[in-house]
């Protein structure tokens, strides 16, 4: 019989945390690996699991993936974020799936913005590589916006369930991620990038375009609108981020 990991690398998520938890109850082990939470993570990650392991020498999502799964003890590993659920649907399509041949396979996402379910925007459907042989891959070294390796002589298949994404309850949720993604994107592209506020502008101008238009956003209500707008202001604010990186590590 072949066994599953699911791993949770997590930070400060007791907001999100138990309900990941209680999706997750039925694997063989539940592994979270924590950044340095100061909140109650830890104490409610105990009520589900022993398996708990603390690295604060933060590198980013990809080296931090990589630890965690060399944790694991088992044939097979799904990654699970801190502020998703596995539907009862998603589980017994990966229970079906890991007892036949080896694989990697990606599941649909639905993600709630705001307490809304956004089924456009860009952001539906979401098919997120996240179940896959221990044995077969890793993530890369990607400080942000990591993914798997994809062996060559693979390609990945889609099973049946949602994958249940709680991404930002309230704008100090969004605005929280997003200074961390913003800074954590600069850093990764000192030396790949031009930054500064023109072409931040035109960029976010296009942002606005794709997500709202082109993605028929619009479709998803005032709710639609506000992450257009929000997603406009990140990708300005993350090239003048990374524009003054540049300016001081010229100076240095």
């Amino acid at each position: 019989m072949k066994t599953i990991s699911i791993i949770i690398i997590v930070k400060n998520a007791e907001d999100f945390l138990e309900n990941a938890l209680k999706s997750a109850s039925w694997a063989d082990e539940i592994i979270i690996l924590d950044s340095g939470s100061t909140d109650r993570t830890l104490s409610i990650a105990k009520k589900y699991t022993q398996n708990i392991h603390v690295w604060e020498k933060w590198q980013g999502f990809g080296l931090q993936r990589q630890r965690a799964q060399k944790i694991a003890k088992s044939d097979w590993i799904f990654m699970l974020d801190a502020d998703e659920v596995i539907t009862k649907e998603l589980k017994l399509s990966i229970q079906k799936v890991m007892q036949g041949a080896w694989g990697i396979y990606q599941v649909n996402r639905l993600s709630k913005a705001f307490g809304k379910e956004i089924k456009h925007s860009g952001w539906h459907p979401d098919w997120i590589t996240r179940l896959y042989p221990k044995k077969l891959t890793t993530y890369n070294d990607d400080l942000v916006h990591e993914k798997l390796i994809i062996p060559s002589d693979y390609v990945p298949n889609k099973i049946d369930g949602l994958l249940m994404h709680e991404t930002y309850r309230t704008m100090s949720d969004y605005y929280e991620k997003m200074t961390l993604y913003i800074d954590a994107w600069s850093t990764s592209n000192l030396s790949r990038k031009r930054g500064g506020l023109i072409i931040g502008l035109l960029r976010g101008f296009w942002a606005f375009i794709n997500m709202y238009i082109l993605r028929l956003g619009l479709l998803d209500g005032s709710t639609g609108l506000t992450l257009a707008l929000l997603r406009s202001e990140t990708t300005i604010m993350k090239y003048v981020d990374l524009k003054v990186k540049q300016k001081n590590k010229f100076k240095n």
